[in-house]
Order: C-alpha cells, then sequence, then structure tokens
C-alpha cells in the first residue's frame, strides 16, 4: 500500500489547517458522507464552505484534554507512537486527508495510526460505533497504516478516568469498507464540483424504479400522518368509557369498527425490592455488572454480525 504525506504541518497556522481540511473528505466525515443524504451531503458542504459553528462545549474540551494522557498510556501498547496534529493526504487522493491523534511503528514495522477517544459519565457503548470505526478505516488508508490502535475512556460522575486505564483495541484493515468509503468520497467530491445537484445522475433502471416508488411513498407517509392524528382523536374520544384504562374497549360504526386493547407487563419494583432485601438486591445488581462487564468484552473478542438494510424516503425541496 502506499504511504500517504503531510499536507499541513502539525505547527501550521490553525487558519491553514483548518482551511485544507475542508478542501478534502476527513475522517471524522467518512461516514457521513458515505451514508449522508441530499441534506447531510448539502451540512457538510456548506460547513467546509463557511466553517463549522461548532467550536467545542465543556465534554469537548475535557476530552481533548485527556487526549495526551491517553497517547502517553498508548507506548504501553505501541512504544514507537509520537502524537500527531499534521493533516495528511492520502497518495492516491490528495483531497482524502486526516488527522490521526497519533502515528506509529510496531516491532515488525508496521505502520500504525492511533485513535484515542475520552467519554463523558453516561456513555454507553461498549464496542467502536460505527462513525469510529470508519473513521479508523479512512485513516489507515490515508496515511497508508497497517493496522489501528483504538482506545477508549468513559470518565465517572466526578469526571475522573477510570482506574484500570482505557479499553484498547486493535483494529485491521477493512478493505471493502475502505473501497465503499473511497467510492462515496469520490461521489462527494464529484457532486460538490458540480455545484452540490439535487437530483443524483442515477442509473437509468433505478431512476425508474425510484420514480415509481416516490410519488407512492410520498402518499403514503401523508396518509400515516392524517392516520396517527385521527387514531388519537379516537383515543381521546374512547378515554371515557367505563374501564377502558385497565381493560380496553371495542365498538363499531357504519364505516367499520375500533377495538383498545391492554397488555399487562410485569416488571421489578427495583425500590420496593432494595427496601425489603438490600442485601440480596446489592449482591443481584453485583451480579448484573459484572455479567456486562463480561458480556461487553465478549462481544469485542467474538463479534457477531448481522445486517438488516432499511429504506427511508429523502424529500427534494422542489419536488414534483
Amino acid at each position: 500500500m502506499n504511504i500517504g504525506h503531510i499536507i499541513v504541518p502539525g505547527d501550521a497556522p490553525r487558519e491553514l489547517w483548518s482551511a485544507e481540511r475542508g478542501e478534502g473528505v476527513t475522517a471524522s466525515e467518512a461516514l457521513a458522507v458515505a451514508r449522508g443524504g441530499l441534506k447531510a451531503r448539502q451540512a457538510i458542504a456548506e460547513r467546509k464552505m463557511n466553517g463549522s459553528k461548532f467550536h467545542g462545549n465543556a465534554y469537548t474540551r475535557a476530552g481533548q484534554a485527556r487526549e495526551a494522557v491517553l497517547l502517553d498510556e498508548a507506548l504501553d501498547h505501541l512504544p514507537g507512537v509520537e502524537p500527531n496534529s499534521a493533516l495528511w493526504a492520502a497518495a492516491e487522493n490528495p483531497l482524502h486527508r486526516a488527522t490521526p491523534d497519533g502515528i506509529g511503528t510496531d516491532e515488525d514495522g508496521n505502520l500504525v495510526v492511533v485513535e484515542v477517544k475520552s467519554h463523558a459519565f453516561g456513555w454507553e457503548h461498549d464496542t467502536i460505533p460505527a462513525d469510529h470505526r470508519a473513521q479508523l478505516q479512512w485513516q489507515m488508508h490515508v496515511v497508508g497504516a497497517d493496522y489501528a490502535l483504538y482506545a477508549f475512556e468513559v470518565r465517572d460522575e466526578d469526571d475522573q478516568p477510570p482506574a484500570a486505564g482505557a479499553t484498547w483495541i486493535r483494529v485491521e484493515r477493512d478493505e471493502e469498507m475502505i473501497e465503499w468509503l473511497v467510492d462515496r468520497a469520490g461521489a462527494f467530491i464529484s457532486w460538490r464540483n458540480d455545484g452540490c445537484p439535487e437530483v443524483d445522475d442515477l442509473p437509468d433502471g433505478l431512476a425508474t424504479a425510484l420514480d415509481e416508488w416516490a410519488p407512492i411513498k410520498r402518499e403514503l407517509e401523508a396518509l400515516s400522518k392524517r392516520e396517527k392524528a385521527a387514531a388519537a382523536a379516537l383515543k381521546k374520544a374512547a378515554a371515557d368509557m367505563p374501564h377502558v384504562e385497565r381493560f380496553g374497549t371495542v365498538g363499531m360504526g357504519e364505516a367499520g369498527g375500533f377495538q383498545i386493547s391492554v397488555a399487562e407487563i410485569v416488571s421489578i419494583d427495583e425500590e420496593a425490592w432494595k427496601d425489603d432485601a438490600p442485601a440480596e438486591h446489592a449482591a443481584i445488581q453485583k451480579a448484573r455488572a459484572d455479567i456486562a462487564i463480561a458480556e461487553a468484552a465478549a462481544k469485542r473478542r467474538y463479534p457477531k454480525i448481522t445486517r438488516r438494510p432499511s429504506l427511508r424516503f429523502q424529500e427534494v425541496s422542489d419536488a414534483r
């Protein structure tokens, strides 16, 4: 694989880094560019043209403050890692750009990109989120790395890092994902160069199928909104029927009938259990936590991926 090159050094003015970053497709945008519909593409193009209006908050600043510490921790896993603030460009296409948190080589001479994430209390992912996985693959593509090291930590309620350190995961190159990201990035760049048209140049068969589906879907969504409003009115009108809240009710009219049914779901009253048997409840809570930690680790070691396609409708501003 071809090694990328630095297009903006780490010590360059921030304005230059931001301007050059906006020219290309970056790792943090890779998945949004690949999956995004028209509105997402327009938003990305607008940010690139006018600059991002988001300049960080308390959570992002706390995460950035932890970055250097996590990169120090990376030395335990990859002694040759160096922090990186330079903007890299891919050898195959200089508009493919990335700024990994760290870059290094392992003892076998493999080139490695390092990405570290520090999250506020309440962050619940126990595997690599889809946008982070795409970010890593894009970084490997741009830099020409053999694999990546990904680390994440979740700070506690007092905003303190975990005592055991971050979770470190080795991520191999996924050539199929890289090929897809590269293809979609190329489509985005071409779309932007063409003036961001609202209508794509689709293959004939796909265009015909879309022309048949879109009007039907539009009509169905309008009917669905009307049905939801009518259903809400019907439930409100039936609210005064005897015992409807517990047992539901039925009725028949000249236009058709309705049936409101009520399902009872039994769950555990945790507070009552805790008050009545505190030691027993505490033991179960610990067991739940231990199981959750074990399952999270197992999910990382033995991932089983299931893919389910979904179809969503996108409206255009001049829809006909």
